[in-house]
C-alpha cells in the first residue's frame, strides 16, 4: 500500500479505535460494577477513580478525533497534524509498556486477556506511526 492510500486508511482505523476505546472506557465502570467492589473505600478515592477514568476517556476520545481529522488531511498534512499523530502513538507505546510491566490482575480463567491487553497498544502504535514513515510531500517537511 503506497503512502497516499496508507495515510487515510491506517489513521482512519486508528482514530476510530481510539474513539471506540474511549467510549468503552466511559461505560466500563458500570459494566464491570466498580461501585460494588468499592465498599468501605473513602468517598474521595471512589470519586478520584471515576474522575480519572472519565478524564482518560475524554482525552483519548479527543485524541482519536484529532487523528481522524489528520487522516482526512492526507499524507501532506502539516507539521502539527504529523506531530499530533506521533504523540498519540507515543501515548499508546507508554501505555503498552505499562501494561506489560504491570499487568492487570485477572482470575486464572482470564489470563489470556493479558495478551490481548498487551497487544492492543502495540497495534495502536503501528497504526499511528506507520503512516508517518515516508510519503510526506516536500512542502510540508519540517526543516
Amino acid at each position: 500500500m503506497n503512502a497516499s492510500k496508507r495515510w487515510p486508511v491506517l489513521l482512519g482505523v486508528a482514530g476510530v479505535m481510539d474513539c471506540g476505546m474511549a467510549l468503552y472506557h466511559s461505560v466500563m465502570p458500570f459494566q464491570m460494577k466498580w461501585q460494588d467492589g468499592l465498599a468501605g473505600v473513602p468517598d474521595s478515592i471512589v470519586w478520584a477513580l471515576f474522575a480519572l477514568n472519565f478524564s482518560w476517556s475524554v482525552l483519548v476520545f479527543l485524541a482519536g478525533a484529532l487523528v481522524i481529522s489528520a487522516a482526512t488531511l492526507g499524507p501532506g498534512a502539516g507539521t502539527f497534524a504529523r506531530r499530533t499523530v506521533f504523540v498519540v502513538g507515543l501515548f499508546w507505546l507508554v501505555h503498552g509498556a505499562y501494561t506489560w510491566i504491570s499487568p492487570l490482575p485477572l482470575p486464572g480463567s482470564l489470563v489470556w486477556l493479558r495478551y490481548v491487553l498487551g497487544l492492543f497498544p502495540a497495534l495502536m502504535v503501528i497504526l499511528h506511526w506507520l503512516p508517518l514513515i515516508g510519503g510526506q510531500d516536500r512542502m510540508s517537511r519540517v526543516p
